[in-house]
């Protein structure tokens, strides 16, 4: 514990990578402690609720509602906007990617996930991604501007079919809310409206596979209900630029392919240990990797007393980063670091309006309108900002009225 023991007078120097819900919750544990100085890095000057980034994608909400500015976030700390791209663990620095290094007595990676596509042909060149507001704003555009386009004349009706690979709680509410917008959008398409149509795709035998075989049928029920065609029990071979391939042989035709099948950590941290499926870093079982470098969240690897990976959710990363504000601090102190134990809050998935699956660590399991309210309250009270929380509930509260596509400042040309 010497490498951030401090004796002398200077402040702590603590640098968290990562303005996601792990480096957020870490460095509000810190803020207001004597003698610690702390800095998030991120690329982005916002901290973005990537819960309802398939909102934002399907023109349900605007960007702003889900992006909070990390300075607001987390008054206090040093704010520096760039991409860390490597550590200095000997002269503990942290090197950024245009050259500027930032010393640090304790560094936290929070870094989250990237897309990860097993390999497969095709996906880099011609899927969707969704993990950032401008990826999301990519969907939207395709989504949107398709109906357009075949409207012209400029593609075939083909082109209204949108294909989601993917069948967990991401893939469910992508494939869920673009058969609403479809439904909405009807209305000032009306001629070419039979036209479109949604597809999931899931390589598992079941949607949702980390839910309970009820819940799990729950939601097929729900999607089936919206128009979806769910397809289950195959895999993906090949994304063509305007078709998908599975392993069964069978070709689904679409203009908007979007990849919700798996994430990974970033490459550019495997140097720094021993990593696990994805890219996660191995951490010990208080997150610590190893010279005064913490790693929460998605991209670090820890087993839970089961056994069990612990899953790649945000309640694990703030969780997490509480903890690890608390280690850090600890470790200042001369005491010894403690076990970190995960506390289990369930889990929950919405497919649609008044539909959703929630799965409560005490076994109690809601479906349906209950479920769905409990999924809007709790995204509700876990989005950073009074404002955001106010417009978010106004958007949608109109959009249940009105059953449409949303603010018309989400549609883009």
């Amino acid at each position: 514990m010497s490498e951030i023991n401090k004796k002398s007078p200077q402040k702590l120097r603590v640098v968290i990578v990562g303005a996601g819900f792990g480096g957020i919750a870490c460095a509000r544990e810190l803020l207001g402690k004597p003698e610690v100085d702390v800095t998030i890095v991120d690329r982005h000057s916002y901290h973005l609720f990537s819960p309802l980034l398939y909102q934002v994608s399907t023109a349900g909400l605007p960007d702003d509602d889900i992006a909070y500015p990390v300075r607001a976030a987390v008054r206090g700390a040093h704010y520096q906007r760039g991409e860390a791209i490597d550590v200095d663990a000997t002269g503990k620095q942290l090197v950024l990617l245009d050259g500027k290094r930032l010393a640090y007595d304790a560094l936290v990676l929070a870094v989250g996930t990237e897309g990860n596509d097993f390999g497969i042909p095709g996906v880099a060149e011609n899927a969707l991604q969704m993990k950032s507001l401008a990826e999301a704003r990519e969907i939207r555009k395709a989504l949107l501007g398709t109906y357009e386009e075949v409207a012209a004349g400029h593609l075939t009706p083909e082109a209204l079919h949108t294909v989601v690979i993917g069948g967990g709680p991401t893939g469910v509410e992508l494939a869920g809310a673009v058969a609403e917008l479809q439904r909405g959008l009807a209305r000032e398409f009306s001629e070419i409206a039979k036209e479109a149509g949604v597809e999931l795709v899931e390589a598992g035998p079941r949607l949702l596979p980390s839910f309970s075989e009820k819940s799990s049928s729950t939601a097929l029920r729900d999607l089936k209900q919206l128009g979806v065609n769910v397809f289950t029990g195959v895999g993906v071979t090949k994304v063509g630029p305007q078709e998908v391939l599975l392993s069964d042989g069978r070709v689904l035709p679409a203009g908007v392919i979007i990849w919700a099948a798996g994430v990974a950590a970033p490459k550019v941290w495997s140097k720094l240990g021993e990593t696990a499926a994805g890219n996660r870093l191995m951490v010990d079982d208080t997150l610590y990797l190893k010279d005064g470098i913490w790693v929460i969240g998605d991209a670090s690897f820890l087993r839970d007393e089961a056994g069990r990976p612990l899953p790649q959710v945000a309640p694990v990363a703030m969780q997490g980063g509480r903890h690890v504000a608390k280690q850090i601090l600890r470790m200042r102190d001369g005491l010894e670091r403690e076990r970190f134990r995960y506390k289990d809050k369930g889990q929950m998935a919405t497919i649609g309006r008044r539909r959703a699956v929630v799965e409560l660590p005490n076994g109690l399991k809601l479906t349906g309108t209950p479920a769905w309210l409990a999924w809007l309250l709790l995204h509700v009270a876990y989005l950073a900002g009074g404002r955001n929380r106010l417009s978010v509930v106004a958007d949608w509260a109109w959009n249940y009225i009105a059953w449409g596509v949303g603010p018309p400042r989400t549609l883009t040309d």
